[in-house]
């Protein structure tokens, strides 16, 4: 059966954000003398990958090619210890390594000292002061890493886990979405094979519409059941397109395309739109709150790809998450390979929207550590915690050990 994409953006438009402002319990909260921020240390770690993850626009990571994340460590007066984290990505997106750690240390992590962790909204403040967000959005990933910091101390003072400083989450566990990296049609069968509890696969293609389309052919045949997000990490080029979106008409099983063009070509997506049988996302095109209302106004997507690292932290994706219900958007959660602190960060803040499909988070699938104890998974569904804060523990010998020299 060919899918309508008129029908499946009816069935999405139901979707949408139930939240909370992010300041509520902080605004109600009277912090303790002691929970003043007085320390806060980044550290630049290298994390194994298990296999190779490669997506439209390169290689994320290898057996020998370890991710590289920035983790930031901040201390209060009285000893609570709050982690935030980000990938860094310069073929995604333009922040590099050595970019989020000198920014974080010489320009974010100060402003941070002296405060408490219920300050976030005049930290963003100022962080977007001295950092412009300019024509979108300025080093977001770098801010993500300290706010989710931020927000994982504030529940720990507050004595709640981060779904409640958000409104509470909707759901006790959150179902994962993992990724199929772009190989031989027959690697990708099997990979979706390997992994009989994932319901849902992002799967990657390449720009070259004969050969997705074997791709695409052989996963659907290894399982027919399985539910299929597309992603082009902006490989296609918009005359190039047509001749892939007729052959996509034959499955039956896709449910959105993301992001089959350049970010910037907002018209060449806006052209996708028209043409494609399926909804189409925008992602990589997309960093801020003002982007989801210029897509919803363009009408350029169907859908918006939620990403806390992009947004700069997990307020900032909540508010997109607001504006694109507002102009009638559909929600879809996804990460960067993230590792234990910024994947239970999404866990947090996905627990809390009504998103279209289960959130692509790939971090169990492709990461040899996750450095994060205390993660309840059982196959690819993770219960959302009920502890303070982010609600799980980082050991600090093993970051230690994964630490990098970036000169």
């Amino acid at each position: 059966m060919t899918t309508n994409r008129r029908s499946f953006t009816r069935l999405f438009a139901g979707g949408g954000a139930g939240l909370a402002t992010a300041s509520a319990l902080g605004a109600a909260s009277t912090p303790k003398p002691g929970s003043r921020i007085r320390k806060v240390d980044v550290l630049p770690v290298g994390i194994q990958f298990q296999t190779q993850f490669k997506i439209g626009v390169g290689t994320v990571g290898g057996k020998a090619k370890p991710g590289r994340y920035v983790m930031v460590r901040a201390e209060t007066e009285d000893g609570h210890v709050g982690w935030g984290m980000t990938l860094t990505i310069p073929a995604w997106s333009y922040e590099t390594i050595e970019a989020v750690v000198g920014t974080l240390r010489h320009y974010l992590a100060p402003m941070a000292i002296g405060r408490t962790p219920f300050e976030w909204n005049s930290l963003k403040k100022q962080m977007d002061e001295t950092i412009r967000p300019a024509v979108s959005n300025g080093a977001p990933f770098a801010k993500s890493a300290l706010e989710i910091a931020f927000l994982d101390l504030a529940g720990q003072v507050a004595g709640v886990p981060v779904h409640r400083l958000l409104g509470g989450k909707l759901r006790e566990t959150v179902e994962l979405c993992y990724a199929v990296s772009i190989d031989s049609p027959e690697a990708m069968a099997e990979e979706v094979v390997r992994w009989p509890a994932c319901r849902c696969f992002k799967v990657k293609v390449a720009g070259s519409a004969d050969e997705d389309i074997r791709r695409l052919e052989s996963i659907v045949r290894a399982r027919p059941e399985i539910d299929v997000w597309l992603d082009a990490n902006q490989s296609y080029q918009p005359i190039q397109l047509e001749r892939f979106l007729d052959a996509l008409a034959e499955f039956d099983n896709i449910r959105c395309f993301e992001q089959p063009v350049r970010s910037e070509d907002w018209m060449g997506l806006r052209r996708a739109r028209e043409k494609s049988p399926f909804p189409v996302a925008i992602d990589e095109g997309c960093f801020s709150s003002f982007d989801v209302a210029r897509a919803a106004e363009m009408r350029a997507a169907d859908l918006v790809v939620l990403k806390v690292a992009k947004s700069g932290g997990i307020t900032n994706c909540a508010k997109s998450a607001v504006v694109a219900e507002a102009h009638g958007l559909g929600l879809l959660g996804s990460g960067l390979t993230d590792a234990g602190v910024s994947l239970m960060a999404s866990v947090h803040l996905y627990s809390t929207l009504d998103l279209l499909l289960p959130p692509e988070l790939n971090g169990p699938q492709f990461l040899a550590d996750l450095l994060a104890e205390d993660i309840r998974m059982d196959g690819v569904t993770v219960t959302v915690p009920e502890t303070p804060g982010l609600g799980i523990r980082v050991p600090e010998d093993r970051v230690r050990d994964s630490l990098l020299d970036i000169g």
